[in-house]
């Protein structure tokens, strides 16, 4: 797809709301970077429609964020923290999330202030101003940049605290409480006994995109990512992702140290799990990519969804450079190797489906899961 035509956005029904649908090779480009360039060259309509769909994306990040915070906080209190002791930890952990003017940060002022930018935006974009709607719109993504990234601290310092009361091995009973449901409504579907795999290959790959260009991965936080394509499986990298790559990484627009340093000095894993794969420094964020898309559907299909490659803190490839994340998506989820299995302590099965594997059925979730 040339820069000049247009991104097809459509409803999707597998997901119940409307995506990018544009061909694979060109969904790893960001609908930010789709934008502007929609705007310089004057494809009004088309940048108009981008700009709105770019809240789209934003929004299931922000959404999920609602779900885990009170979830998390739910974890603690089931577990003996008292509220009282709940409301000084999260005050502990939002005291060092102000926004880099010195503001406190408010999630839902931080969202109104990015739907108002994207507003103005779009109205910039319907008088053919180009050079105010390509302003209001890096005003935009800054305002949701900013509020994403510290929902993701205000997680990951409960995550951190779950650890330092309870330990390490109380990540996957964490994971229970807070990703069950949202796999249930998010997940389910790729099995292969409720949906044929080219259908659900094809709405894993869209969400997985649309997932990660809303997280703004990559180094300057706009959305793109790798996108590689194989005979048996497609290959995305995030250098880094916007959520746990950011974390180990330190936030390099604003200038701050990796999660685990001062100030926050929060937790990362020491010890050996399957949600880890066995690995030292993988952020507990990360874990959930693992439990969720590899331990749960493999416990209840028999196969990944996703195979993930988290990097580690302070680790660096073989050129040097910090490690990516990695996810795969295999073209035949029977075929996954073997090694795959052994590192998150499972055997590759015979047999696949839901039903070969006696899966009981999970709550039904008909929307947004979580409610503390």
């Amino acid at each position: 797809m040339a820069a000049t035509d247009q991104t097809s956005i459509e409803f999707v029904s597998s997901i119940g709301r409307r995506a990018r649908t544009d061909a694979w090779e060109t969904q790893n480009i960001s609908t930010y970077r789709r934008v502007r360039e929609a705007i310089a060259d004057s494809r009004w309509d088309d940048a108009a429609r981008l700009a709105n769909y770019f809240v789209d994306e934003g929004k299931v990040c922000f959404q999920i964020y609602r779900q885990w915070i009170p979830d998390l906080n739910g974890f603690l209190r089931e577990n003996g923290v008292s509220q009282a002791d709940l409301d000084e930890v999260n005050a502990e952990i939002v005291a060092k999330l102000n926004l880099p003017d010195g503001t406190p940060w408010n999630p839902y002022e931080q969202w109104d202030r990015f739907l108002t930018a994207t507003e103005a935006t779009v109205r910039a974009i319907h008088r053919e101003e180009a050079d105010e709607a390509l302003a209001r719109f890096d005003e935009a993504k800054e305002l949701w940049r900013r509020c994403h990234d510290r929902d993701v601290d205000h997680t990951y310092g409960l995550m951190s605290e779950i650890v330092k009361r309870f330990g390490e091995g109380s990540i996957g009973r964490m994971w229970d409480k807070v990703i069950v449901p949202l796999f249930s409504w998010r997940y389910e579907k790729f099995d292969i006994d409720k949906n044929t795999w080219d259908n659900a290959l094809y709405t894993l790959m869209l969400v997985a995109c649309e997932a990660m260009r809303g997280h703004l991965v990559g180094p300057e936080r706009t959305g793109d990512f790798e996108l590689i394509e194989t005979d048996d499986r497609y290959i995305l990298r995030f250098d880094p992702c916007g959520s746990g790559g950011r974390t180990i990484r330190g936030d390099t627009i604003e200038g701050t140290p990796p999660r685990m340093e001062p100030p926050y000095n929060w937790t990362v894993s020491q010890e050996p799990h399957t949600w880890n794969h066995g690995q030292k420094g993988i952020c507990h964020y990360c874990t959930h990519c693992i439990v969720l898309m590899e331990e749960l559907p493999m416990d209840r299909f028999g196969y990944p969804v996703r195979v993930i490659d988290p990097p580690r803190y302070g680790a660096r490839d073989e050129n040097g450079n910090l490690e990516k994340c990695q996810w795969q998506m295999f073209k035949d989820p029977t075929k996954v190797p073997e090694e795959y299995y052994e590192r998150v302590g499972r055997k590759r099965p015979d047999k696949f489906g839901s039903k070969a594997h006696g899966a009981p059925d999970l709550p039904v979730v008909t929307g947004m899961p979580g409610a503390g």
